[in-house]
Formats: structure tokens, sequence, C-alpha cells
């Protein structure tokens, strides 16, 4: 990887085929044509001469297909290094960084690298090779060098101190795992397909099944629960769709209907004393009701279901015009309320039940 530089217009762009252009022209005699190049940005300032753009340049130089079967994405081991400087700039590794600006060099593997942090982002990244095993004179005669270069450069001579942190022989394993989940890197590969690559197809692939199984399972296993859920569920909604509605005020039960409901329970304390006749006066009360009722009309037109509310309250209206609200076991004229549904109620008269739907607008 190194650090190129491009600059444009001060409100110029560059597109990724125009990058590859200028690339190309500027190194067309030391890349091959297979070799893939990614163009990853650092930072971006004004300078005297036009807008400067510092890219990132990585280049794979070996065949990464490899690769494809066991992981994600692909990226340059030396990445560990940006870990360990990251760290440094935190305060979690002893060393010197000023103000989030930092210096850090490293040789690993007879490989020189220099990095530029400022104000806590990577804005420098080079590496040369041909070094010893261990940081020595030469190694330090060119970060001398490299620091004169920082002096002049429009960009770091801004910085007012700058921190150093060198590493001798880093150890690469945990900080690769470390850089690689970092924001900077998490977004970027070597590797990149037009497919999906397989290690991605077969881990989805495995992962839809086992959803698949895992809904069987729990349909299988909870499959009349759900039902009731459901329906529960549903049944909320269809109340839900009332609470816009008006509310009513309902009428309390009749003073007969507290009678039987206290004769059914058994609580004879609660009956007046026209009950003292015992259950025979009582059936024959009821069934001189129903003859007499019998012996009467029950006209179905004598009104007009308006609306139901919640499935316990029905909004009629009379031949008169009057507005009622009734719930199960309330009187109208000669019929009783049997039953409220979610969009009829059912009256009776007698031994005649008339059903009354809710009319549709």
């Amino acid at each position: 990887m190194m650090t190129w530089e491009v600059t444009t217009a001060f409100d110029g762009t560059l597109t990724e085929t125009e990058l590859h252009k200028r690339f190309d022209e500027e190194f067309q005699d030391v890349l091959g044509e297979e070799c893939r190049v990614f163009f990853w940005p650092l930072v971006s300032f004004n300078a005297s001469d036009g807008r400067k753009h510092r890219y990132l340049v990585a280049m794979a130089d070996e065949s990464l297909e490899t690769y494809r079967k066991k992981f994600d994405c692909c990226l340059p081991r030396q990445i560990a290094l940006y870990a360990i400087a990251d760290k440094v700039l935190r305060g979690k590794l002893e060393g010197n960084a000023e103000n989030g600006n930092l210096l850090f060099v490293a040789l690993w593997k007879h490989r020189l690298y220099i990095l530029v942090f400022m104000e806590g982002r990577l804005c420098h990244w080079s590496e040369e090779y041909g070094y010893g095993e261990s940081l020595d004179g030469a190694c330090r005669e060119r970060v001398a060098r490299f620091k004169e270069f920082l002096k002049a450069d429009e960009l770091f001579a801004k910085m007012n101190g700058v921190g150093e942190f060198d590493e001798d022989s880093p150890n690469m394993d945990g900080y690769f795992l470390s850089a690689a989940h970092d924001p900077f890197w998490s977004c970027k590969d070597l590797d990149e397909c037009d497919s999906m690559k397989p290690c991605e197809r077969r881990r989805w692939m495995v992962g839809a099944a086992a959803l698949l199984v895992l809904c069987a399972g729990v349909w299988a296993m909870c499959g009349g629960s759900l039902n009731l859920l459901c329906a529960k569920l549903f049944d909320n909604g269809q109340r839900d769709s009332f609470a816009d509605v008006a509310p009513v005020e309902l009428m309390p039960p009749a003073t007969r209907d507290l009678e039987m409901l206290a004769w059914a329970d058994g609580h004879r304390d609660l009956f007046p004393a026209k009950w003292n006749l015992g259950r025979e006066g009582f059936v024959a009360d009821v069934a001189f009701e129903n003859r007499r009722i019998l012996r009467g009309t029950c006209d179905s037109s004598e009104f007009s279901l308006l609306g139901i509310v919640g499935g316990r309250v029905a909004l009629v209206k009379t031949l008169a015009g009057e507005t009622k609200t009734l719930s199960v076991g309330d009187s109208l004229s000669r019929y009783r309320v049997k039953q409220i549904g979610m969009s009829d109620v059912v009256m009776r008269c007698g031994r005649k039940e008339v059903r009354y739907a809710v009319k549709m607008r």
C-alpha cells in the first residue's frame, strides 16, 4: 500500500474511471495488467494550486481466488499496524500522541512502515522493503528524511506538534482482527466480485435453512396457541376500530330482569313480595307473559338498526324517530335483545326471532 496524491480544480471531483486512468499514466511501467488497484480516500484539502486528494492505494500481489471459500473479504495483513497506532492515540499503549497527531514507525518482515495521523485520522501510509531485522541506523535515517517532508508539506506543516511511536517486530495476529472491525476498514475488500462469494452464499443458505426449520418447529408445537393469539389480536383490532365512536349512556337492566337473575342464582332473599309464590308461580307468570306476547303482533318494521359499538351495544332508531341504545336483555316495544354480534342483532318477540344487520352505506 502507498499514499497517492491527485490534484484537481478547487471544486473538482474524480470518478473511479478517472482515477484508474491517471494512475495508469503515472505507473504504467510498474504494475502488470492483471494487478487490481483500489483507491481508498484518506484526506482532501485546498492547496495553492487546487484541490488535493490523497488516496491509500492498495494492490494485491497474489491471486485471491483461493481465499473466497473461507473469508468474506480480503484485506492487507499490515492493517494490524493501524490497530496498534489507534491504541497509542487512545492512550491504551505507552506512547506520545500530541492532540491526535502521531508519527507511527514500525519494522515488520524487513519492511519499514510510516503512518501519519492528523487529529486522529489516518492521512499518510508508506511502506518500503529492503531493511534489516531491527530499527537500525538506515531506518532512522529514512525517518529523519521523512520528518523534513512533514515540515514542508502543505497539510502536515499545519500540525502544531507530532507525537512519535516506534514498533520493532510487532505481533500482528491479534491486531489484524481488531483493525478489520474498525469502520475505516470494514467496508473495504481486495477481492471484490461481481457475484456472491462462495462463503457468503453458503452462510446465507445455512441461515435460511435454519430459519425455516425453526419456523416449522414453532408452528408444529404452538399452532393452536398461535391461532388463538391471532384470533385475540383480530378481536382487539375490531374493538380498536370503534375507538373513535362517541361514548353512549347505557340504560340499567330492567327490574324484572334482575328479579329473574336472582331466581336463577338462588338469591331468594332478594325477591320482592310477589315472588313468594315459589317456582310454580314464576313459571306460570312467565308462561302467561309469553301467551300475552304471542297474542300480539311482532312487527319487524317497528325500528331499524343503525350500528353496533364494540359488539356489546346496539344503536337503533324507532318509527317515531327516537334513537336508543340497547344491550343484551334490554326490551324495545315487544322485542327483547337476545344476541349482539359484530355486525348484526338478534331480537326475540315471543317465539319469533328476527335478525337485523347493519346497513352498509
